[in-house]
């Protein structure tokens, strides 16, 4: 039986840095539950609406614009009760969220799947899950971003640790 060694512990610093870096690239995703005078762009190939569950299908090469968030997608599934946004599931090969940082550098976000859950402010990337910034590239399984109290957790598997990389600040 293989000891498996307990992996090493993510300081504050690097957990302060990620979620700075994270949340920026959530950002645009909170400013869209909360904003309700930007408008909602969606291209798709197809968009079934169910208008009595309150959800929206998109399908083949989705985009979702708002603001500066662009959101790439192959299969988007928005849960909007009441026409109130509430969560919104993403799938594709894989996922891309991309927002520019304050100094206009790209920040993107990438997994096979994401679910934004705009009601408890959580951000989920889940099958090789990435946030990358121009200081941070964070990797793992699954990613979870809780907006709302700034914690991040970063979850790898026995075959796939957790993998950060922090570029060095300039002088």
């Amino acid at each position: 039986m293989t000891q498996r060694t307990r992996p090493p512990r993510i300081t504050a610093g690097l957990i302060r840095g990620l979620v700075s870096g994270l949340a920026l690239t959530c950002l645009p995703l909170v400013l869209a539950a909360q904003t309700p005078a930007l408008p909602v762009q969606i291209t798709a190939d197809t968009a079934e609406m169910d208008e009595r569950r309150g959800i929206g299908t998109y399908t083949g090469d989705v985009v979702v614009t708002r603001g500066d968030m662009t959101l790439w997608a192959d299969r988007i599934v928005i849960h909007a009760p009441e026409r109130r946004p509430t969560r919104m599931e993403a799938e594709g090969n894989p996922v891309r969220a991309e927002a520019p940082d304050p100094d206009n550098q790209p920040r993107v976000a990438t997994a096979l799947e994401m679910e934004y859950d705009l009601q408890d402010e959580i951000l989920l990337l889940r099958r090789e899950a990435r946030v990358q910034t121009a200081t941070e590239d964070a990797r793992g399984e699954r990613i979870r971003y809780d907006l709302a109290q700034d914690i991040i957790r970063i979850e790898g598997t026995p075959e796939e640790r957790v993998r950060i990389t922090i570029q060095p600040g300039s002088e």
